[in-house]
């Protein structure tokens, strides 16, 4: 099933090329289900600053750029300059995207970390993904999300305006 139609889809560049090859994300890209928004400023600026530091150390470190980026420091450079373009949100230090060895270690100390990719879905309006229904149900079944239980599911769940509604009723977790 296309999302996009044909003339859409010829506007499109791969992931590969369409956007700056870096740690982290510069602008928002397609997966073929949408068309992506055009970059941000702030984008734009944690591009420019990113190239700018990125070359900066790499050269210093006798590093290509590219090189520099599959480092532990190139990690840090990139959420270093994250954090002076929206604010303090990764723990970071400039040491860090100086020093190879400051971050490799850090790096280490934190492998053992679990991590969750936690993003969520809706469905369009046009859908015909049925399968979907299935893995709701099966989900509330499994005991995974107990306000579904052994409620029938239908689309109409999977859809924005029911996404909204979940979204804005749910309490954080608490851990521990």
């Amino acid at each position: 099933m296309k999302f996009l139609t044909e003339e859409q889809l010829r506007e499109l560049s791969p992931a590969e090329t369409a956007s700056f090859a870096s740690p982290v994300p510069t602008q928002i890209v397609s997966s073929d289900e949408y068309m992506p928004v055009p970059q941000t400023a702030k984008q734009r600026e944690v591009e420019a600053r990113l190239k700018d530091l990125s070359d900066r150390l790499a050269r210093r470190q006798g590093l290509s750029r590219r090189r520099f980026f599959q480092t532990a420091s190139g990690m840090a450079a990139s959420f270093l300059v994250m954090n002076q373009v929206f604010g303090r949100l990764f723990e970071v230090s400039e040491a860090e995207a100086a020093t190879p060895d400051m971050a490799a270690d850090r790096a280490q100390g934190l492998s053992s970390q679990f991590i969750i990719d936690g993003h969520t879905h809706f469905l369009r309006d046009d859908t015909r993904l049925m399968g979907f229904i299935k893995a709701r149900e099966a989900v509330g079944k499994a005991g995974w999300n107990k306000e579904i239980g052994d409620k029938e599911q239908t689309i109409d769940d999977l859809k924005y305006a029911n996404y909204i509604k979940e979204m804005s009723t749910k309490k954080p977790a608490r851990g521990g």
